[in-house]
């Protein structure tokens, strides 16, 4: 790899590296920020899913549990952001082809894909959740499947795979550099 190819590398890292830090700082911010003004209370839960019949009343343990379940997605976006900012701390210091990059990129694809599934599986059990105080006959089943979804799904399973790739790379280097 040329001088210059790694210094533009190093370049975008450290700006990348800066982004994914205050990505991690500002995503429980904004959510703190939600709660306060009321953008993440009952009423804006009716207003998401409005297209179905939703009881009267809400339970509090019903709405702690959508809350529960959203967090998860949550916290699988902090674990990606995490996993991006470490490699890219790695690829600020000229370390670009090594185990620890593989890894990561492993991690960052196996992350995207479980943000794609719990974002199925999230949407559904949320809907059954909260159109289960429905009568009989009047309670929802809904499964979606986006083209976020599909988009999750195939970059993650694309990182995947360049992670898997990256380790067969990085342990033919490590190799190579016994060798001499």
């Amino acid at each position: 790899m040329s001088t210059s190819d790694l210094n533009r590398i190093i370049s975008l890292a450290r700006l990348l590296h800066l982004a994914t830090t205050l990505g991690l700082i500002a995503l429980p911010v904004l959510i703190v920020v939600a709660f306060a003004i009321g953008e993440a209370g009952i009423g804006d839960l009716r207003e998401t899913y409005a297209e179905y019949r939703l009881p009267d009343v809400i339970g509090t343990g019903t709405y702690g549990t959508i809350l529960a379940i959203q967090l998860v997605g949550i916290l699988l976006t902090v674990y990606v952001l995490w996993q991006m900012r470490g490699l890219f701390a790695c690829y600020k210091k000229g370390e670009t082809l090594s185990a620890q990059c593989a890894d990561r990129i492993l991690r960052i694809g196996q992350g995207l894909v479980a943000v794609g599934i719990v974002g199925i599986l999230s949407n559904t059990v949320t809907v059954l959740l909260l159109t289960m105080g429905n009568p009989p006959g009047e309670r929802t089943l809904s499964i979606s499947f986006t083209d976020g979804h599909v988009g999750f799904f195939m970059a993650g399973g694309l990182i995947v795979v360049i992670g898997w790739v990256m380790r067969e790379a990085a342990q033919i280097a490590e190799e190579n550099r016994g060798f001499i």
